[in-house]
C-alpha cells in the first residue's frame, strides 16, 4: 500500500494594493494561465488526490478552481482551511498525520516560504516551488501517521516562465 501527496504553489498573484488584504490579493491573468495548463497537464495523469486540502486565501482558492475545470473534482473532495494560509511546514506534516487511512492521495494548496519548505521536507532535498508548480511523492505505508521519507518524487509539473 502506499500513500501520495501531491503539494502545490498558487499561481502567480497580483501584487499588494493599497488597503488590501495579503489573504485577498487574486491571481494576474498569466497565474490565471499558469492555473489552467497546470491542470490540463494533471489531468495526463492516472492519480488524483482522495482530497484537496486548499488555503482559504482568494489567490489559493482561485488557483484550485481554475487547476479543477479541467478535472472536476467534486466539492466534496476539497475543503478550504484558513489555518492553511501562511501555513509552517510543522503545521503541514501535523495536518498529514491527522489523515484518516482510507484517504491514499491527498493535495495540498498553499503558499510559500511553507509549501516549499513542506516539500523539502517530504523529498529530504530542497524545493524552491515556483508558482503553480506541482510536485508529488509517494510513500510506501498503509497509514499517514507511519509515513517516513525521504518519498519518492513520482511528478514535477512545472510552469514555463511566460
Amino acid at each position: 500500500m502506499s500513500k501520495i501527496i501531491f503539494v502545490l504553489r498558487h499561481a502567480q498573484s497580483a501584487g499588494k494594493q493599497s488597503g488590501q488584504r495579503d489573504y485577498d490579493r487574486l491571481l494576474t491573468p498569466q497565474g490565471e494561465e499558469e492555473a489552467r495548463s497546470c491542470g490540463k497537464k494533471f489531468s495526463e495523469q492516472n492519480n488524483f488526490p482522495d482530497l484537496i486540502l486548499c488555503s482559504a486565501a482568494a489567490r489559493t482558492r482561485q488557483t484550485l478552481g481554475l487547476f479543477n475545470e479541467t478535472h472536476s473534482i467534486p466539492s466534496e473532495k476539497i475543503q478550504f482551511r484558513e489555518d492553511l494560509y501562511d501555513a509552517l511546514m510543522t503545521h503541514l506534516l501535523e495536518i498529514i498525520g491527522e489523515l484518516p487511512d482510507d484517504i491514499n492521495n491527498v493535495m495540498i494548496v498553499g503558499h510559500n516560504p511553507g509549501i516549499s519548505l513542506f516539500a523539502s521536507e517530504l523529498a529530504v532535498t530542497f524545493f524552491d516551488l515556483n508558482t503553480c508548480q506541482l510536485v508529488a511523492f509517494e510513500f510506501k505505508a498503509d497509514s499517514w501517521k507511519k509515513l517516513n521519507g525521504p518519498g519518492k518524487q513520482i511528478l514535477n509539473i512545472r510552469q514555463p516562465k511566460m
